[in-house]
């Protein structure tokens, strides 16, 4: 047994004391190891987070973006729902003014018609004329009158009242015992109405 040692020259090595000196080797390279990936786990976490939290950020101020964009749509359709409804109301009224007024001139051309019916009349009443002229003229002017009335002309009574300008036109004036100055005494020439229109301004004589 010494002699085979000594031939070899070598001492053999406890094989046990080897194996416990790799294994403690190897161990020491799987700690550094896991501890290396660990940390960069750590800083792959860190980094994940930091980008979800900017998204997050980025996300909602899109979103603010967003809404206030459809705010302000909802606005301008409002307002241009607004405009339109003005306009058709504008337009109807415009179009319903038109038509109350389209036969403006027609009627006030019968008017001086009428004023002509009504000195026949009074002529007849005067000359004391009862005859079938004088009641075909008195005919003809009722009707005309009614027609004049059917489409919204009506007849002013300034007498008594205080002299307007917008309505009456003075073209004699004189002292009054029963009015105060500035009253319309007497009426002249009749003046009409169409609808809430001034159709004929009347003339008329006012008080001093």
């Amino acid at each position: 047994m010494t002699a085979e040692r000594d031939q070899n020259g070598i001492e053999d090595s406890n094989p046990s004391e080897a194996f416990t000196v790799t294994d403690a080797a190897a161990d020491d390279g799987k700690d550094a190891s896991a501890e290396a990936g660990s940390d960069d786990s750590r800083h792959a976490s860190a980094a994940a987070a930091h980008e979800s939290a900017f998204d997050a950020d980025s996300f909602e101020e899109q979103c603010h973006a967003l809404q206030m964009e459809v705010a302000e749509l909802q606005q301008q359709l409002l307002r241009a729902h607004a405009d339109f409804d003005n306009f058709r109301r504008r337009t109807r009224a415009e179009k319903e003014e038109l038509s109350s007024y389209a036969n403006a001139k027609l009627i006030g051309d019968l008017l001086p018609v009428m004023d002509n019916f009504a000195l026949a009349m009074q002529a007849a009443t005067q000359t004391g004329e009862t005859g079938s002229l004088a009641k075909g003229v008195d005919m003809v002017q009722r009707q005309l009158q009614t027609i004049l009335e059917q489409v919204g002309v009506r007849l002013m009574e300034p007498e008594g009242q205080t002299f307007d300008p917008n309505l009456h036109e003075a073209v004699l004036s004189g002292p009054s015992d029963q009015h105060e100055p500035g009253t319309v005494t007497a009426v002249l020439r009749p003046g009409y109405y169409l609808k809430d229109r001034v159709l004929r301004p009347a003339m008329v004589k006012v008080s001093e």
